[in-house]
């Protein structure tokens, strides 16, 4: 396989760039074609291993522990009591590993690509480290958009870990896959899912808070730094049927992180604050 290298993410999906991300490779570890995708396993100088997914980078070895720790911990924790999850997308199994150290009853994980799975656990084992073997993990290879629909009042929380708004994960950001969500959540239920990034795709996060909130009566979007996401401050943006995500207690969160002896490298209460403060070049209005 090809060595020493620079590897060129391309354009994020509807953005207009005026720059590109590039990454030192080593050498190419693996690469496949689905009839989802186009994917490859890369090993690189800066980041270590690193999954890219049609030319865009999902993870890094260096960094992924920064996002799969806020996707997953931001809304276990607003909630007061998650015992069923479900996650929409999230083949790499790094979400999965997040919410399963939480003394959660069952975490549903459904991924319409088996390949991914197959790839991560191959050659990024560090990411999932062995969640998928965990009793309480159910792995479903499903359409995510069919999927949801067959529940109504079931899920605590629902996190949607998809790609960016094209090819399979296009329709995973319609106004009628974010009410088949809300219908499937408990009555105190929340949902997160990943917005992309605040200058390269400010436009993308808009229209999903504005979507959202002509569903659920409660959104907030949270951010964190996350290097191989084009080097930008990366969003998350928060639902809830019942829970004011402005008017959590921090003192609560704090006492429920110490109780269940959570290990984590970026999320903390004192993040889980933080992150959800914006400038006001960030704030939708």
């Amino acid at each position: 396989m090809k060595k020493d290298y620079w590897f060129t993410e391309k354009p994020l999906p509807g953005t207009k760039f005026d720059g590109y991300f590039k990454i030192k490779v080593k050498k190419k570890i693996a690469s496949f074609k689905t009839p989802f995708q186009r994917g490859e396993v890369l090993d690189t100088f800066g980041y270590g291993r690193v999954l890219v997914l049609d030319g865009i980078i999902q993870l890094s070895e260096k960094d992924e522990f920064i996002y799969h720790e806020m996707i997953a911990h931001l809304p276990l924790f607003y909630h007061s009591n998650p015992e069923k999850i479900l996650i929409i997308g999230g083949g790499d199994g790094g979400v999965l590993k997040e919410v399963l150290k939480h003394p959660l009853k069952e975490a549903y994980l459904v991924e319409i690509d088996k390949k991914v799975i197959e790839i991560s656990k191959k050659y990024l084992p560090f990411v999932s480290k062995k969640a998928f073997d965990d009793k309480r993990a159910k792995i479903f290879i499903e359409d995510g958009l069919k999927f949801v629909k067959k529940y109504k009042n079931f899920f605590d929380v629902i996190i949607v870990d998809c790609t960016d708004p094209g090819g399979p994960s296009l329709s995973l950001f319609s106004r009628k896959f974010y009410q088949d969500i809300f219908s499937a959540l408990k009555k105190n239920g929340i949902m997160i899912t990943q917005s992309g990034t605040f200058y390269y795709q400010s436009f993308h996060i808009k229209k999903i808070f504005k979507t959202l909130k002509k569903i659920f009566p409660f959104v907030k979007i949270h951010r964190a730094a996350n290097p191989c996401f084009e080097e930008a401050e990366f969003s998350f943006i928060l639902a809830s049927k019942k829970i004011n995500l402005n008017k959590r207690d921090f003192l609560k969160i704090k006492s429920r992180f110490k109780k269940i002896k959570l290990r984590t490298e970026y999320y903390s209460p004192e993040i889980h604050l933080a992150s959800g403060i914006l400038p006001k070049i960030y704030e939708i209005k």
